[in-house]
């Protein structure tokens, strides 16, 4: 009885692996696909497990950008390709001229089922489908609340929050100075905390003294969440959340979990106390910060109820601090690869803002920095924070020529396509001058994507954007800075953000100005 069962059990999995195989051979007629057996789906399962159960550090992730950047090379003449995991299909877009086709479908604006792997270790507030701007129940209604958060935003709120930029920028830079007789730092964990306060102040409305009183608990739990949320994608065991709570990842997600959901009740409780309180009149309850606004939601017009609130702040202050850190750290460490690129910024720090290594920038002042405009561009372009975003097809579509399935994921990948030689020659050479104005004429529309794209794209992009040059500018005015390891030892890692393999070490030393 016992073998008939072991026997019959093996025939199903031929079985199904056999129809997986014959479906994924199908599917290749319609977008281009490796050559397989119908067997691959084996394969590739077992390629997956060894990868992921390797011991070693990061061996997943630097998996995936090694096999999908030798995938794009192969592919190098099509504008997407195929990828399988488990018999699921992902189309890989890799040029822009398809990134451009698909954001003009506006069928194609829901995000990817994958998103809601996250719930179980981030819950439905960081990048899921279901939190409060990211899907609602329809098209207009997703508009009508995107555009009521739409003004914190405005230019003319940038500007003020450009006050509390400069301030945590002066105390970044004095942590620095502190640094400067070590043989080298790793910049990640200081600038994360500058980060997280910038847009706990402005956003959020409330000063926690990050930077200060050293919230790295909370800092690396987060960053720990989305990692085990990111891993869940490729442990293809774990998309049933039936196993996904038996492992060992989930337990300590929950750990995780209690750090972080703690802290953003806690701003959520807080700023709202302070709401309740203020006395109507004289404009005083006119929403002053996003999570005002989200207050208002919850209070006034009955929209959101407070845990709704409080994975809203989860959503803004993971997009608000960490691909800004991510962008801050991969440009220090490019800077401080390239000596003479850095030279060049500090003569034109020089001459734009003069000896004065202390004041407060100004729009106008980010405005004249021209060719560190160029540098950050260039770094983005080799490090997109973001490194590749998904849409799920509602209905069958075709783009640049090749059908696409309906319900398919498609995986939009600014890190391979900015490496598309016919836009980006030698896109592995870092050189700025590419985003010169007579060079950046001719970069296509969608060819250029650090930040996503597209009506689901980020919300808060022109503030991070101003961020990242604000804080580069603050540090490259007050230090010289020399990165201890090259880029083949420093490697990307495709998490949520782009991580590196290891620490970006740099040295800081206090500018010498002739």
């Amino acid at each position: 009885m016992f073998f008939e069962v072991i026997v019959c059990a093996l025939i199903g999995i031929v079985a199904v692996l056999a129809i997986l195989g014959l479906r994924r051979k199908k599917y290749s007629r319609f977008v281009p696909d490796n050559k397989h057996s119908v067997f691959q789906v084996l394969l590739d399962a077992i390629d997956s497990i060894l990868f992921v159960t390797s011991g070693k550090k990061n061996a997943l992730h630097l998996y995936i950008v090694k096999y999908f950047t030798e995938k794009s090379k192969k592919f190098r003449q099509q504008p997407l390709f195929t990828h399988w995991l488990c018999g699921v299909r992902w189309v890989i877009i890799h040029k822009g001229e398809a990134v451009k086709e698909l954001l003009k479908e506006k069928r194609i604006i829901e995000k990817s089922d994958f998103y809601d792997f996250f719930k179980p270790y981030a819950g439905t507030g960081i990048f899921t489908k279901t939190y409060f701007i990211a899907l609602c129940s329809d098209i207009s209604q997703w508009k009508e609340r995107k555009k009521l958060l739409a003004p914190c935003f405005q230019s003319s709120m940038l500007k003020g929050y450009l006050t509390v930029m400069n301030e945590h920028a002066q105390k970044l830079v004095e942590f620095l100075h502190e640094e400067t007789g070590k043989e080298f730092t790793c910049v990640e964990s200081p600038i994360s905390l500058c980060t997280l306060d910038i847009v706990c102040e402005s956003i959020l409305g409330l000063k926690i003294g990050a930077l200060q009183s050293e919230a790295e608990e909370y800092v690396s739990s987060l960053h720990r969440l989305l990692e085990l949320a990111m891993t869940r994608i490729w442990k293809f065991w774990l998309w049933p959340d039936f196993t996904c709570h038996r492992t060992n990842d989930y337990k300590e997600a929950l750990q995780h979990l209690r750090i972080t959901h703690g802290f953003s009740r806690s701003i959520v409780k807080e700023r709202k106390l302070k709401y309740m309180n203020e006395e109507m009149g004289d404009d005083s309850r006119r929403p002053k910060c996003l999570l005002d606004i989200l207050l208002k939601l919850h209070i006034e017009d009955k929209v959101l109820d407070e845990e709704g609130v409080r994975q809203e702040v989860d959503t803004f202050i993971v997009g608000g601090h960490d691909t800004v850190t991510v962008a801050v750290k991969w440009a220090l460490y490019l800077i401080g690869l390239y000596p003479e690129v850095q030279e060049r910024i500090h003569q034109e720090l020089d001459s734009v803002l003069g000896a004065d290594s202390k004041g407060p920038l100004s729009v106008g002042d980010l405005n004249e920095l021209k060719y560190l405009e160029c540098v950050l561009k260039e770094c983005n372009r080799l490090y997109p924070p973001v490194p590749l975003f998904a849409r799920k097809v509602s209905e069958e579509t075709s783009i640049c020529g090749h059908t696409i399935p309906k319900r398919t994921t498609v995986v939009v990948t600014p890190f391979l396509v900015h490496r598309d030689e016919d836009v980006f020659p030698d896109p592995e050479k870092f050189d700025p001058e590419r985003f010169l104005p007579e060079n950046s004429a001719h970069i296509p529309e969608c060819a250029y994507i650090p930040f996503a794209a597209g009506p689901r794209n980020c919300i808060g992009r022109v503030f991070g954007e101003m961020e990242v040059k604000l804080l580069v500018c603050h540090i490259l005015r007050n230090f010289s800075l020399r990165s201890l390891d090259s880029r083949d030892k420093v490697l990307p890692v495709a998490k949520i953000t782009l991580q590196s393999s290891e620490p970006a070490r740099i040295k800081f030393r206090r500018r010498r100005r002739q």
